[in-house]
């Protein structure tokens, strides 16, 4: 991942959702690669973390990187911050890299930030994921940036042999969120590398924690009568037969640990922290 190079990369699936930060539009646009990095934190370090957090998108906003990211923390499960940067390919991916190793002021000040910032973590890891557009309902362009605050993220882990299982069972749900026309989106991603694989993300962006009160609600009588009998029993099968586990977290959106692109903060100010501008000088005493 663009943000943190010069760490040792540790591999794990990591419980989050990614937007297309290089796009240049208010919208969340999935990414193809969403590469997504995992730091849980230490207990009683969440301030410290937070302060030596900031001086990554410090470091990219003085080198004026054209890469950006999104971080967000974890309300639910264990103390965590969670990365994001999306891109176009693999490839794309380690022509970042490779662009901030050729930096050496920006190397410097990320190896600077990371030494800092470690001894506030317990755990690094980090993961890659493919974008599942043919899965995904309603993920853009109503996806918009002003106001979203949240993330809903159900964590699927699949059992061997039961991946076209997953596909045909969200293809067969996400029919019946367009039948009954019901005002949600959602992104799917599958894992690449860093997890095990059979591993799925969905993730749900909200702009209040009210829309989790909704959520039973919103999947009720309409959504069900758009399933149909034959839909219900498949999904009920798929339940029974194809899922090792599941698991539902939500995450709230940091902008003081993000670098998020122009647009973003012209579209809401949410975006726009003293974090992700350069540290400004002090001024100097004048002798009395």
């Amino acid at each position: 991942m663009m943000k943190r190079t010069t760490r040792l990369l540790a591999v794990a699936v990591c419980l989050a959702w990614a937007l297309a930060a290089q796009a240049q539009e208010a919208t969340m646009t999935p990414p193809n690669v969403l590469v997504i990095q995992r730091e849980v934190i230490k207990p009683g370090k969440g301030a410290a973390h937070a302060k030596t957090e900031s001086a990554f998108p410090r470091a990219f906003a003085k080198a004026k990187w054209p890469t950006h990211y999104i971080a967000a923390s974890g309300l639910t499960g264990e103390n965590r911050a969670v990365f994001f940067v999306g891109y176009d390919t693999m490839a794309a991916w380690e022509a970042d890299n490779m662009a901030q190793q050729k930096n050496a002021t920006l190397s410097a000040d990320l190896d600077t930030a990371s030494e800092k910032d470690g001894e506030n973590l317990s755990e690094y890891r980090q993961g890659v994921f493919k974008y599942m557009e043919d899965l995904s309902y309603q993920p853009e362009p109503k996806m918009t940036v002003a106001g979203t605050r949240y993330f809903r993220v159900f964590t699927v882990h699949v059992k061997p042999g039961h991946g076209e299982h997953f596909e045909a069972v969200r293809k067969i749900v996400k029919a019946a969120h367009e039948k009954a026309g019901l005002n949600e989106h959602y992104a799917v991603f599958g894992i690449v590398a860093g997890g095990p694989g059979g591993t799925y993300l969905i993730f749900i962006p909200m702009k209040s924690l009210a829309e989790a009160d909704n959520f039973g609600t919103l999947h009720g009588k309409a959504y069900k009568n758009a399933l149909g009998e034959d839909g219900q029993k498949a999904v009920e099968d798929f339940d029974r037969n194809g899922i090792e586990s599941t698991e539902s977290n939500i995450l709230a959106l940091s902008p003081g640990m993000s670098y998020p692109p122009p647009a973003w903060i012209d579209a809401d100010k949410f975006w726009a922290p003293a974090a992700a501008k350069p540290a400004a000088k002090k001024a100097e005493k004048k002798p009395e």
